[in-house]
């Protein structure tokens, strides 16, 4: 009774990690640019999720700081959960931060046909928000989260 107790979890256990990695396979997991060219953002995937964490700023001077006056650098911005939407497409849904005044808004997140990111951050509803394309990015960031200066000059996908 132990032995089937074990192998039941063991099967159901492979089912659940199976759909785990076949959702995080089909997610927008990788590095992207933002639409203003500004930070390059690493989607990973985070459990069941996938979040978004600043790894790379265009800014060569100094490296931006958030609302509370930490460096941006390696700061999550968003988590989202995958969802379907109306029209049964692939989407992910949750919040995201913006560094600059700590505000979190609503978020869903899809990727288009052409591979770039769409990510649109609203408040209450999502017909009052705004959509950003992000496109995947190729170029190097550097260990003190700075862009390498081929990278801010716009060397990214698409």
């Amino acid at each position: 009774m132990v032995r089937l107790g074990l192998l039941g979890f063991s099967i159901l256990f492979g089912l659940i990690a199976g759909t785990a990695v076949a959702d995080s396979a089909s997610a927008p997991v990788g590095r992207w640019i933002t639409a203003n060219q500004q930070a390059v953002i690493q989607v990973s995937p985070c459990g069941p999720d996938i979040c978004g964490q600043i790894v790379g700023l265009a800014k060569a001077d100094q490296t931006p700081t958030d609302w509370r006056g930490q460096p941006q650098c390696g700061l999550t911005i968003f988590q989202t959960a995958p969802s379907t939407d109306p029209a049964g497409n692939k989407i992910w849904q949750g919040k995201i931060l913006d560094p600059r005044n700590g505000n979190i808004y609503n978020a869903q997140i899809a990727v288009d046909a052409a591979r770039h990111l769409e990510l649109h951050g609203y408040i209450g509803l999502p017909i009052f928000g705004q959509t950003q394309t992000w496109t995947p990015f190729s170029g190097r960031t550097l260990a003190n989260c700075h862009l390498a200066a081929a990278a801010a000059a716009g060397q990214y996908e698409g």
